[in-house]
Parts: structure tokens; C-alpha cells; sequence
């Protein structure tokens, strides 16, 4: 029963079990190639991995919880919102670095908002927006990188609103 409800729990590494378990089955070499490319990536990001969950000890050890609330909680008033957008479009890097950190200065006492805005203004990228220009051109990225930002703030005020309905 605990190995079930841990297979359920666990429901995406239990389907790429199974996705393995039947690939090695009808195509071998095809599962092999799949668990080194697998491992390859896993080697890559490892580090990486490692360098993020320092990172959010430091900021967990560094920023006190008052301080998160004071600049980021639910009293801190709109500039706590402009600071989410403005944090989200000067983060770069991939999403499993992201949401570790989230989730820290959520678990520290910032709004909800403000974590979704974050994430909302981090699909802007400042340091981004030059490569952008020279493929997509001037118009597309500042007609995507202003609407972003435009509903990033509603945005995250009706998922707080959600979570807060929800209870959490």
C-alpha cells in the first residue's frame, strides 16, 4: 500500500519508469541512448543545481523574514509589486533556478503576487531583449516585452486572489 500511494504521489517518476521499463522492452538500445542522454543532461545542470540551493541558504540566512515582508509582504503596498516586475525582467537563467528561490522569499513572507509577477516579467529578460530585437526586430520586442509587463501585475493579483480563496 505505501509502494502505491508512493507511485501516485511520485506520478511523474513513476510514468518515466514505466516509459523506460517499456521502451528497454521493445527497443533496447533506444532506452540506453535515452538514460545517456538523460545522464549527460543530469551532469550538466548538476552543479548548477547545487550553486541555486546555496544561493537560496544564503538569501534564506541573509534577508530576514521582516524584511521580505517589509518590502515584499502583503502590507508593502504596490512597490512591492514594482519590484517583483522589475527583479522578474533581470533574471535570466533557466526556470529550476527560478523556482527554488520563489519559493524561499514566498515561504519569508512575500505575497503571492509578487511571486507570480516575478515569474510573469521573467519571460521579458532585459539582458535578452538586444538578441531579441536582432532576430524578431524592435516592434515585436517591445510590443511583447510591454504587454508581458502590462499584465503581469493583474496577473498576479488575481492568482493571490485565487490562493487566497484556496486557503494557501
Amino acid at each position: 500500500m505505501m509502494v502505491l500511494r508512493w507511485f501516485v504521489s511520485q506520478w511523474l517518476v513513476s510514468l518515466t519508469l514505466l516509459l523506460y521499463l517499456w521502451v528497454g522492452w521493445v527497443k533496447p538500445e533506444k532506452a540506453l541512448m535515452a538514460l545517456q542522454s538523460g545522464a549527460t543532461l543530469l551532469g550538466s545542470v548538476c552543479l548548477l543545481v547545487l550553486a541555486v540551493m546555496g544561493l537560496v541558504g544564503l538569501v534564506q540566512v541573509w534577508i530576514s523574514r521582516d524584511t521580505v515582508a517589509r518590502l515584499l509582504g502583503q502590507d508593502s503596498g504596490p512597490k512591492a509589486l514594482l519590484i517583483a516586475a522589475l527583479c522578474g525582467t533581470l533574471l535570466i537563467g533557466p526556470p529550476y533556478i527560478i523556482f527554488p528561490l520563489l519559493m524561499t522569499i514566498r515561504k519569508q513572507g512575500a505575497r503571492w503576487a509578487v511571486v507570480t509577477i516575478v515569474l510573469a516579467a521573467y519571460a521579458v529578460k532585459l539582458p535578452m531583449i538586444p538578441l531579441e530585437v536582432g532576430f524578431l526586430g524592435w516592434p515585436f520586442s517591445l510590443g511583447r516585452s510591454l504587454l508581458t509587463l502590462f499584465f503581469a501585475i493583474p496577473t498576479g493579483l488575481i492568482v493571490e486572489k485565487m490562493m487566497e480563496q484556496s486557503g494557501r
